[in-house]
């Protein structure tokens, strides 16, 4: 029972060292699009007030992107951002409750992110589905910029996941009467794939 037990932590442990490791990956890209992302709006918004202010004409499909685009880099940097820690929150009430409470709020709290990215997700999926619109200016399909409402709704959805994840490994490694090294080595010969023999 204990050897089964073992092998199950082990398994556990290595699928979130994977999971980090893959989500890592993620941020770099997303880190990636980011940056392009507001290249593209500073190139856009810069280039319609030169046009408005030399040539007296404005592009005005430039508007239309520039939205679509802050819909992306809003989503996408809130998904970063709960990765961090860095979305904005009250400490009132976790500062006044005790370390059991905390972990229980923050639960709850990180529960309720997850659902409210899931419904996001869906929401976003709904709509380039039935949304089938066009843009006033440049007569795009208005489902292709839900899109960017789906790949944020997703980016949220993978990042609360990582916090849940995080916040589940806490207790075990804080636990009283654990030797760390005894902890780290099988767990680093099981995500290596090595099997005892």
């Amino acid at each position: 029972m204990q050897a089964a037990g073992g092998y199950q932590n082990e398994e556990a442990v290595c699928f979130m060292k994977t999971y980090k490791k893959i989500m890592g990956i993620v941020v770099k890209i997303e880190n990636a699009v980011l940056a392009l992302s507001i290249l593209l709006v500073l190139v856009l918004t810069f280039g319609n007030v030169i046009a408005r202010k030399i040539f007296q004409h404005s592009l005005g499909f430039t508007e239309e992107i520039t939205v679509a685009v802050f819909v992306l880099i809003s989503l996408l940097g809130a998904g970063v951002a709960a990765r961090d820690g860095g979305l904005v929150n009250l400490s009132l009430i976790p500062d006044r409750l005790g370390k059991k409470g905390r972990n229980v709020l923050q639960i709850l709290s990180t529960v309720v992110c997850l659902f409210y990215s899931i419904v996001l997700t869906a929401e976003g999926i709904n709509r380039v589905r039935v949304d089938h619109t066009l843009s006033p200016i440049l007569h795009i399909p208005k489902s292709f910029f839900w899109i960017f409402v789906v790949i944020g709704g997703v980016s949220l959805t993978l990042h609360f996941i990582e916090n849940c994840l995080d916040f589940l490994k806490q207790p075990a490694s804080s636990v009283p009467g654990t030797d760390s090294k005894e902890s780290v080595q099988p767990e680093n010969s099981a995500c290596r794939g090595g099997k005892n023999k």
